[in-house]
């Protein structure tokens, strides 16, 4: 019996029961297999600990993950089911879509439950587990097929969804290194509505960047994807997008090509607020025009971090009340933490040297008051600033 049958029976989703009630009781992984071993071969007792281990990994990605199945690598590329939500949502409804290079299927469970669905891999195993994933997920009109882009006949899908094999050669951020690469995507869609996820880091050439419209797309704080779209009504050739997901909702900044560089000026001081872009605003450069959009300063030359004495409320920026700043001096900065009570601190910093930032993280903090300490440049030179995280409401 190969891996992937074994994984589809009843006796696999059992034993990955098994291991991940004993985890969660922080029971000894080698005490596990060995008690697995009594009932199950030392195989399938291996493969029983990874799937358990991977379905509850997935739980912060996929509601239904403890009855589906992984890979570790293929549950590191998946799209999460509220990302995978999000995107299908951008394609029209009533359209037939193929999610090419579908994986184990993440995204084609957020547009399967809208679109009538190819799930299409020339992986065998991928389209194995992709196939019961979307059967978990009860999605209503889908096929999987087992192919290459190169051989897939797409003349019946209005629309195109491509998340290529970035790992062909090693882990790349360059368009054509990928499988399929760009010059074969871009050869064989014709004019359908298509979206390529790539790496946020992933570059494009200036040419290239001019015919399509990027969105770097961000969630729990990380930026998670860009997406490559072509051919989108919405989606203005030669622009540029950064969606942040919460469970509040969606916030979104759009700038045409460039526009985001658009210098943002320097504070000549700290306001009230320190507020720090999410992730995928940085991986999409748009620091400068996010700052000027809502009329805040960077703290420093070159800094990520804005400053402003507005209260703002966005799911684009992290916020912290300022409480005391000083220059990045050891021994002024370790009188600080002794005077203001500070215990447990939370060091962030950008754009100032590892081995500073390590001698200020080794600074005794015995106080009983949390407190936030960014570090990083500004006018008058490196500095910590001292501040309290403000939950999102």
């Amino acid at each position: 019996m190969s891996k992937i049958e074994w994984l589809l029976t009843k006796r696999a989703q059992e034993c990955a029961a098994i291991v991940r009630e004993q985890l969660l009781a922080n029971e000894n992984i080698l005490r596990i297999l060995k008690r697995l071993r009594k009932g199950i071969s030392p195989a399938e007792a291996a493969m029983a600990v990874e799937l358990g281990t991977l379905q509850l990994r997935a739980r912060t990605k996929f509601s239904r993950a403890e009855k589906m199945l992984f890979t570790k690598t293929s549950l590191e590329q998946a799209s999460s089911e509220r990302l995978a939500l999000y995107k299908a949502s951008r394609f029209p409804r009533d359209q037939k879509i193929a999610d090419i290079c579908c994986g184990i299927g993440g995204d084609s469970i957020g547009i399967g439950r809208s679109h009538e669905l190819a799930a299409v891999d020339q992986q065998n195993l991928m389209c194995k587990m992709a196939e019961h994933n979307l059967t978990v997920y009860e999605i209503p009109k889908f096929k999987v097929v087992n192919q290459s882009f190169a051989d897939f006949d797409i003349a019946d899908y209005d629309c195109l969804h491509f998340d290529p094999d970035r790992r062909v050669a090693g882990r790349t951020v360059l368009p054509n290194d990928f499988s399929p690469s760009f010059d074969e995507v871009l050869s064989g869609i014709g004019r359908r509505l298509t979206a390529i996820k790539v790496a946020p880091a992933s570059n494009l050439p200036h040419d290239l960047r001019e015919m399509v419209h990027r969105e770097w797309v961000g969630e729990r704080r990380e930026a998670k994807q860009q997406l490559i779209w072509l051919n989108h009504p919405e989606y203005p050739r030669g622009s540029a997008t950064c969606t942040v997901i919460t469970g509040r909702g969606i916030e979104r900044l759009t700038f045409a090509n460039d526009a985001q560089f658009r210098p943002a000026p320097t504070a000549d001081q700290l306001g009230q607020y320190v507020y720090e872009p999410h992730a995928a605003v940085i991986a999409a450069r748009m620091i400068s025009g996010l700052a000027r959009d809502y009329g805040l300063h960077r703290v420093g030359q070159g800094a990520a971090y804005l400053t402003g004495d507005r209260l703002i409320n966005s799911s684009l920026l992290a916020t912290f009340r300022v409480e005391v700043a000083a220059p990045l001096y050891l021994e002024k900065i370790a009188e600080l933490v002794r005077q203001n009570d500070y215990g447990e601190i939370e060091w962030k910093k950008r754009a100032v040297e590892q081995e500073t930032y390590e001698q200020l993280k080794r600074i005794r903090a015995r106080g009983g008051r949390k407190v936030t300490a960014i570090v990083t440049p500004t006018p008058r030179g490196p500095a910590v600033i001292f501040c309290h995280r403000l939950p999102a409401s």
